[in-house]
């Protein structure tokens, strides 16, 4: 039987009309979003939904570029453990943990700065600087690398004296209890603390400010790419007046 030259000819167009619409439709891989209990940076609400202005920002950068997502909160170093090994897609935070390195993908965007600080109680002599630690003691909370300084404050040659405390709350305690001279911690996550808790004898100094940037594991066959339409999707929020809030 043959074929209509009319007919024939119209299939022809249909089939190649259809064929960019197959090929723009290809679904994008979900992003799964790591994330640590850093008010108000990150934080789980009691409906437990993720908040948090870096969670705004995963939203916004995600949906524009078309990825669908989900996050999981996880301590410091698990969520590390994660990325690293691709059971986590993306890290927006400090890009200064020891196991990113030749792991992960690290936009060039500084998205956001966060501040760290050193406190004391008022009874204890001030510092301003990094240096001022050598031969005294602090607190610091488990799993940060408090941009990469960490490794030196545990370094036996600079006579630190390190106390691990496993959350903001217990650091703050053991500093007002007197085990250590000094706690290390950043600014938002101490405001919340200190909001429920005030200390008026506390004080404080500024070490360094910090910058955030988006972090793709490289286990994702697509790492680059979602890198890049983050870094895109970005810029757009930047051009628009939409970031920072």
């Amino acid at each position: 039987m043959r074929l209509d030259p009319i007919r024939g000819l119209v299939l022809a167009l249909a089939v190649l009309m259809a064929a960019p619409v197959w090929a723009g439709s290809a679904k994008k891989k979900p992003v799964k979003v790591g994330y640590i209990e850093f008010p108000p940076v990150f934080w789980t609400a009691p409906d437990k939904t993720p908040k948090g202005y870096l969670i705004d920002l995963a939203r916004m950068t995600l949906e524009r570029s078309g990825y669908a997502w989900t996050a999981v909160s996880r301590p410091t170093r698990r969520m590390a453990v994660e990325l690293v090994d691709g059971r986590i897609d993306l890290w927006i935070g400090l890009p200064t943990l020891p196991e990113f390195r030749g792991t992960t993908l690290i936009g060039p965007s500084t998205v956001a700065t966060i501040e760290l600080n050193a406190y004391w109680m008022e009874s204890t002599p001030p510092i301003n600087g990094w240096q001022d630690l050598l031969g005294k003691s602090a607190v610091v909370v488990h799993g940060f690398s408090y941009g990469g300084k960490i490794l030196n404050l545990k370094d036996p040659a600079n006579g630190t004296r390190v106390c691990e405390a496993y959350s903001h709350e217990q650091g703050l305690a053991m500093l007002k209890a007197g085990r250590c001279e000094y706690f290390l911690d950043y600014t938002g996550p101490m405001r919340e603390v200190l909001r429920k808790h005030p200390i008026p004898e506390l004080r404080k100094h500024r070490l360094q400010a910090l910058d955030a940037h988006f972090v793709v594991t490289r286990k994702r066959p697509d790492a680059r790419q979602l890198l890049d339409d983050l870094e895109n999707a970005y810029a757009e929020l930047v051009a628009e007046g939409a970031w920072p809030p």
